[in-house]
């Protein structure tokens, strides 16, 4: 590992190759096992040590585009998903430790990974997993991003043919989140978006509904002003 300067650190190639190995076996293990998998990574002296790594790599990839950096990025999304699919210890355990947490770091990826489909398949079925039926995490990610990205993408996946010959099944949708749960879950965020869209339609009601109020008591004061003279 070489340090160029204080703030950003190159990792050496063969790093690279472990890490991205590592985490490919443990994704293929999840595959295999996912009660074991999880259990495992759950565990409390393990966890944390998990969310750490999970943390740096996703710091560290972030701040430049290599071809090494999203290999190693994409591994460590895939694996945050396999750890807290439908799992709500897991799910929680992502809104703990050090901050910004595993959660919020997945939410502030680059613009990319919310807009273009070969990157969205590689981040959203990771926030799918890790926020579906869970509401702590639920609520933090719904700070960070729109719900109707996610009710789009799983609408689309929905109406999409079963891929026959997957490159990496791996990283596939419905590897890394049953199938049948899809319509539970784009019912889940479809409700969720449109507690938001409400909200925001209530506030901004108030809003104007204030301005109007000012309105008619600055034209009532102007009113008996000219009354008065």
């Amino acid at each position: 590992m070489n340090t160029e300067n204080n703030s950003t650190i190159t990792l050496h190639e063969k790093t690279y190759v472990i890490g991205i190995n590592a985490m490919i076996l443990l994704n293929t293990l999840a595959i295999l096992d996912l009660d074991a998998f999880q259990t495992t990574l759950g565990e409390d002296t393990i966890s944390p040590q998990l969310r750490n790594v999970a943390n740096h790599i996703l710091s560290h990839c972030n701040q430049q585009s290599t071809s090494m950096n999203d290999n190693l990025l994409r591994q460590i999304i895939i694996l945050i998903g396999y750890y807290c699919v439908l799992n709500q210890d897991n799910q929680c355990r992502l809104a703990f430790g050090n901050r910004p947490t595993v959660l919020r770091q997945l939410s502030c990826l680059p613009f990319r990974y919310f807009v273009e489909s070969k990157y969205m398949d590689i981040l959203f079925p990771t926030l799918i997993a890790c926020s579906f039926d869970c509401e702590t995490t639920r609520a933090i990610l719904q700070t960070e991003m729109s719900f109707d990205l996610i009710v789009n993408y799983i609408e689309i996946k929905i109406t999409e043919p079963t891929p026959m010959n997957e490159d990496d099944i791996i990283s596939s949708f419905h590897m890394r989140f049953p199938r049948d749960e899809w319509n539970n879950a784009l019912k889940y965020y479809q409700s969720k978006a449109k507690i938001i869209t409400n909200q925001n339609e209530i506030h901004q009601s108030m809003i104007n509904q204030k301005e109007d109020d000012k309105k008619q008591e600055n034209e009532s004061h102007r009113n008996d002003s000219d009354t008065t003279s």
